[in-house]
């Protein structure tokens, strides 16, 4: 059987494959009383011809960028639900610099993530956050955090992840909480849906 790549899902298929490595990603928040400032400095390797970062976009919030996209190798593109920043490539290393100011609601400031994959134990990613008072701190944070002696909350993990929550939410559930309680219902759902199962079939001449 001889099988024939059609265009299409040979656009599919580059489509879905990683985008370089993501080697090194800084990220800086600085808490206001109403706004989030965030420096993202990415390092992308074998990046080819471009990378495209994304983030979620939340009704309760509004993103502006400090700098317009007056390079030609920069494209924004507002979707539904999330923004999409397309770079185009500069050989076989991109360094990349973000700087957005996020206002409303701070309990999940958003991320650019790249469709570039980390590499455990070589990529390194660091998550600075200041300006949180003790009072707005979350009981649940994402990603896991430490507080310097300085006061800067630090964090360090493998991937980064599309949003930092470390500010306790004006009204509503955390977001562990909120996972917490989806697997519940989840449970009880199903356990609910066995339960008139074989009420059904007693009931069966």
């Amino acid at each position: 059987m001889t099988f024939i790549a059609t265009p299409v899902l040979l656009a599919l298929v580059a489509t879905a494959s990683p985008q370089g490595t993501l080697q090194d990603a800084r990220v800086r928040i600085a808490l206001a009383a109403e706004s989030a400032q965030v420096i993202a400095r990415y390092r992308i390797t074998d990046a080819g011809d471009s990378v495209r970062f994304t983030a979620i976009r939340l009704k309760s919030q509004s993103l502006a960028f400090d700098r317009t996209f007056r390079d030609p190798r920069l494209r924004l593109d507002t979707l539904s639900g999330s923004f999409r920043i397309t770079a185009g490539g500069r050989g076989r290393a991109m360094a990349l610099e973000l700087r957005c100011t996020v206002r409303g609601d701070l309990s999940r400031i958003p991320l650019f993530v790249p469709e570039a994959p980390t590499q455990p134990g070589r990529s390194r990613v660091v998550i600075l956050v200041d300006g949180v008072r003790a009072d707005r701190l979350a009981r649940f944070v994402v990603p896991r955090f430490t507080r310097d002696p300085g006061g800067v909350w630090r964090a360090a993990p493998d991937h980064l992840p599309s949003v930092v929550a470390l500010v306790k939410p004006e009204r509503g559930l955390p977001i562990p909480a909120l996972a917490q309680w989806s697997v519940l219902l989840v449970g009880i759902g199903g356990t609910l849906a066995w339960l008139m199962i074989q009420v059904a079939a007693r009931r069966r001449p």
